[in-house]
């Protein structure tokens, strides 16, 4: 991701995360309505997390082309499409929304065929399950936060090693508990 944000800032989990969500999901469905699923996913989806207050969306739709083909139902909620958000991943669309001149939410939009939303989906119940796990990655988030306050791109290199370990327990949780999803 690009270094477009002024300030990292983590701060303690707000219930008020999951209300905003919903709120902006009700609008996501009719800007996307081929989209067949739209989550909260990220910290600010996980109760008692401490998280930048920033709602991540997760949009799984049939084609991304067809996202990108016409935008305009996404700017008109102020959403800004960062074409080279995730070069590496063609499947991956990213937007981001600022409100009141703060940035709000960030929105993943991802092709049917992907597999990040699973593993979104996995990383999310491990954590919601997991008091302890969740607490590893709410210490990584705030020590990162501390030492690079001015730096998105670097706030996430430095709590990669702990979310990547995090990541490899979720998997091997979920396929413990013979999961196909955390839903499911």
């Amino acid at each position: 991701m690009t270094d477009d944000a002024r300030v990292v800032e983590v701060v303690p989990y707000d219930p008020a995360w999951p209300e905003l969500f919903e709120a902006e999901q009700r609008l996501l469905s009719e800007a996307l309505p081929e989209a067949l699923s739209i989550e909260h996913i990220g910290s600010t989806s996980i109760p008692g997390l401490a998280a930048k207050p920033i709602i991540d969306i997760s949009a799984v739709v049939p084609e991304v082309d067809a996202v990108v083909a016409d935008l305009r139902p996404l700017e008109q909620l102020g959403y800004v499409y960062r074409p080279m958000a995730f070069p590496e991943d063609g499947e991956h669309l990213f937007f981001a929304k600022d409100t009141a001149g703060k940035r709000s939410h960030h929105l993943h939009v991802f092709g049917a065929t992907s597999l990040v939303p699973e593993g979104n989906r996995v990383f999310r119940a491990y954590l919601g399950a997991n008091p302890a796990a969740a607490r590893r990655y709410e210490v990584a988030k705030q020590s990162a936060a501390e030492l690079h306050p001015d730096s998105r791109a670097r706030y996430g290199a430095a709590k990669e090693e702990t979310m990547t370990k995090l990541s490899a327990e979720a998997r091997r949780w979920s396929e413990a508990a013979g999961r196909q999803s955390p839903e499911g």
